[in-house]
């Protein structure tokens, strides 16, 4: 005879061993989905508005503004102008000075004066005058390597046309005056062709080079 107090247990046992038993790998785990971000759109560039059409008054305005550029550079053409004139005079002055104080005259005017009546002379043929305007003993280097020594105006006279070559003489007229080279030994023409000193306290050619 079954005691009526253990039915009820009989009957849970019963359950629990009727429920299914799960291995781990049957537990399944759901996917989790990845959260999705909103991908923000490019900004919009703005559009370019249109070139402003141009008025009359506009044209008028830049006429205006052209002609007063063209004064401006008219202005500035005479700016200019004056600026080449103080080089001009700068250069000039610096001339004058190294004359007097590198090449030793007692003024700038003392070189020019003589420089002047010298080409005058020779391109006269005015032998006596290039004579006077020379320093004795003149210095002749020739063309050969050789160097005599022109003693005195008679010995000049007779030598000239050795010594005044055609190659001197063309360098003496192509020189112009504000554009000869200074040194403490005097003035020098073209190349080297005459040297002009002062000698004895006056100007005068001291060397020839053919």
């Amino acid at each position: 005879m079954t005691n009526k107090r253990t039915l009820p247990l009989i009957a849970v046992m019963t359950m629990a061993l009727a429920t299914p038993v799960y291995a781990a790998n049957d537990l399944t785990v759901p996917a989790v989905k990845e959260a999705t971000v909103a991908t923000p759109s490019a900004p919009q560039m703005p559009s370019t508005p249109a070139s402003p059409s141009i008025s009359a008054n506009s044209s008028s305005s830049n006429s205006s503004s052209s002609n007063s550029g063209s004064s401006s550079s008219s202005s500035s053409s005479s700016t200019n102008g004056s600026g080449n004139s103080s080089s001009s005079s700068s250069t000039q002055a610096n001339l004058n000075n190294r004359l007097v104080n590198v090449a030793g005259f007692d003024s700038a005017k003392q070189f020019t004066g003589y420089f002047a009546n010298l080409k005058r002379a020779v391109a006269k043929g005015n032998l006596d005058a290039v004579a006077k305007r020379v320093s004795y003993p003149l210095a002749v280097n020739q063309a050969d390597g050789k160097r005599r020594s022109i003693l005195n105006e008679k010995q000049f006279l007779k030598e000239y046309s050795s010594i005044m070559t055609s190659k001197v003489r063309n360098a003496l007229a192509n020189q112009n005056v504000n554009d000869v080279f200074i040194n403490y030994r005097g003035v020098m023409v073209g190349n080297g062709e005459l040297w002009i000193g002062v000698v004895g306290g006056k100007p005068g050619i001291y060397a020839v080079n053919q």
